[in-house]
């Protein structure tokens, strides 16, 4: 099995380190999106049984101009360009076999998951892009397309939210006079363990078990409270969906 990625940046790395545990099965090819127009990236296309579009959306009507040419009519298609429709994609390639997707950076750690939709497929090619996806990341397949819209605002941007939070509270940590060092620590293994810790219950349970009645952890959710923070986290992930719908007119 053959896969091309185009497009190698943070993305397009995660996914050929996802699939190097599968040297013997799968050969992997990245091509930049400025080198489309070489010889060696116009074979590599041609003879993909997988091209992976892993580039922003506003790159698509350029890259797949240039792709289009070297494109084999048998190779399956998967885009992972947020806001993209596979209509528009069909337009731009010319392609009738695509799979639309939406992975997150945990791929690239072995914690990756994933929504995506087939279209133009027979049901062994069905079989086959599984079989491939199962091997970059956890995922679910779905016959709704906006879902992966949605799946863009919660999982996609997902780990940004967490980072910007550890952010945060590393710069809070800092302003109580600890060290960068001993914040960056302090942060982080606080972030590992959470994330441990939450395959034993519900978030509710563990929210329960730390927050004592009259403690200090109650003190700060009461803030937190205060302040509306479901509310805000609302609001943010709803942009973050119309903007992916919003992309694909871009």
């Amino acid at each position: 099995m053959q896969v091309t990625i185009i497009g190698f940046g943070t993305m397009g790395q995660a996914i050929a380190k996802a699939l190097s545990d599968y040297a013997g099965a799968v050969k992997v090819f990245g091509i930049d999106k400025h080198n489309l127009h070489d010889n060696v990236s116009a074979k590599n296309i041609q003879k993909s049984d997988f091209l992976i579009l892993a580039i922003k959306p506003q790159d698509a009507k350029e890259a797949l101009k240039q792709v289009k040419i070297s494109l084999n009519k048998k190779t399956i298609l998967i885009s992972i360009m947020a806001g993209v429709s596979i209509k528009k994609l069909v337009a731009l390639s010319g392609q009738k076999r695509i799979i639309r997707m939406m992975p997150n950076l945990g791929l690239s750690v072995g914690e990756g998951i994933a929504f995506w939709k087939a279209s133009g497929l027979s049901l062994p090619e069905v079989k086959k892009a599984k079989n491939l996806i199962n091997k970059i990341t956890e995922n679910f397949e779905t016959k709704n397309e906006d879902a992966i819209n949605k799946v863009t605002a919660i999982s996609g941007s997902g780990p940004a939210y967490f980072f910007l939070l550890a952010d945060c509270l590393i710069k809070t940590s800092q302003s109580l006079g600890f060290t960068q060092d001993e914040s960056r620590k302090l942060v982080g293994k606080t972030l590992k363990a959470s994330a441990l810790l939450s395959k034993e219950a519900d978030y509710s349970e563990l929210i329960k078990k730390i927050a004592s009645k009259g403690g200090t952890t109650e003190a700060a959710l009461k803030v937190f409270r205060k302040k509306n923070i479901a509310r805000l986290v609302e609001e943010a992930v709803f942009s973050a969906y119309r903007r992916a719908q919003e992309l694909n007119n871009a």
